[in-house]
């Protein structure tokens, strides 16, 4: 492993560490870098923010999933994803409850329209249309919402919900996802990548 990859991990693990006690939005950065031995300008020199850091954690998850694998999109490949991020509980109650303007909802919205644009110009040659971005903004907001219930709530399955996120998949965005090879090195470098780079 890199030094780089081994430093990014030490300071994903001391914010999950500390998530376990108080809320995002006191964790100070100065406290993190005391709590694992290292400088704040090392923090700076790999991350923006404590909410770049933590958009690098959803993304290692993702990439554990997704990256560097034989393409698919079935219901199982989600539930195996949300299973992951269900060890990371609560952490991820953690950075949900953050509602800042660099918030996890955010990000995972910013991402996954990237993510949705990118597989359909891999499989097709061509852009989102305006219906297809609107089709495809509807169905990531309501994936996110649909996961945060599952997340804060008991009354839905992981097989539950993933077969119903699958369900509601618009098909060109299934037809997409299920050629769309992921690359864990291009997954991981889009930490901190924001809604106006994408909209091209």
């Amino acid at each position: 492993m890199k030094m780089k990859d081994r430093t990014k991990i030490m300071f994903a693990d001391t914010l999950e560490e500390m998530l376990q006690d108080i809320p995002l939005e006191k964790v100070r950065i100065a406290k993190l870098c005391e709590r694992c031995g290292a400088t704040t300008p090392t923090f700076y020199y790999y991350f923006h923010d404590k909410y770049e850091l933590v958009a690098w954690m959803f993304l290692q998850d993702f990439a554990e999933e997704y990256g560097d694998k034989d393409p698919s999109y079935t219901p199982d490949r989600l539930n195996q994803t949300t299973m992951r991020m269900a060890t990371r509980r609560k952490f991820y109650q953690r950075a949900f409850d953050d509602t800042s303007q660099n918030s996890i909802t955010r990000y995972m919205q910013e991402f996954n329209l990237q993510l949705s644009r990118e597989a359909v110009i891999y499989r097709t040659g061509k852009d989102l249309t305006e219906e297809q971005i609107f089709a495809v903004k509807y169905h990531i907001y309501g994936i996110i919402g649909m996961f945060r219930e599952w997340l804060f709530g008991d009354n839905m399955t992981t097989e539950y919900l993933n077969a119903q996120l699958f369900e509601r998949t618009p098909d060109f965005l299934k037809e997409a996802f299920s050629v769309f090879p992921y690359s864990t090195d291009k997954i991981l470098s889009k930490t901190g990548k924001k809604t106006k780079e994408i909209k091209k």
